[in-house]
């Protein structure tokens, strides 16, 4: 086979080969771009703001406002919405957030959160349980959950 052969096939197969990775990059930017909401139970009356977001999710505060136990739930470690809501919500890189609850877990003075996959099953969580906080993109809102902080 010539070398100009092998060219030309290689012109034609390399734009096929690269459009799933142009397709995953483009879906990797828009999740980085999508908001991401903080989420109560529809039944949870307690009115918190960024600030105590922040707390909880640092395991500053471990019950809400009227005093009853936060459930928190958040995302696995290798997830990207975690890394995005940490960054643009809580203020601190993954790496920050370890070592944060690291101390908290080893000091005795928080447990950690509970890990979910998807939106979907933190939705279900965070509605079925009225002291359930978790976070979830903007997209994903319905009528079964209650934004608290954008």
């Amino acid at each position: 086979m010539r070398l100009t052969d092998i060219l030309c096939r290689l012109r034609k197969a390399l734009p096929r080969a690269l459009a799933p990775l142009v397709l995953l990059l483009a879906a990797h930017g828009a999740i980085a771009e999508e908001e991401m909401v903080v989420i109560t139970n529809l039944e949870n009356a307690n009115a918190i703001d960024r600030a105590y977001v922040i707390k909880v999710y640092t395991g500053a505060v471990k019950g809400w406002p009227d005093g009853s136990p936060i459930f928190l739930l958040d995302y696995g470690q290798d997830s990207e919405l975690r890394k995005i809501f940490y960054a643009k919500v809580i203020g601190k890189s993954p790496a920050a957030m370890r070592a944060i609850w690291s101390q908290n877990i080893f000091t005795g003075k928080a447990m950690p959160p509970r890990v979910t996959q998807e939106d979907n099953e933190m939705k279900r969580i965070v509605a079925g349980n009225r002291n359930a906080i978790g976070y979830i993109r903007a997209s994903q809102i319905d009528r079964t959950i209650k934004v608290v902080d954008r």
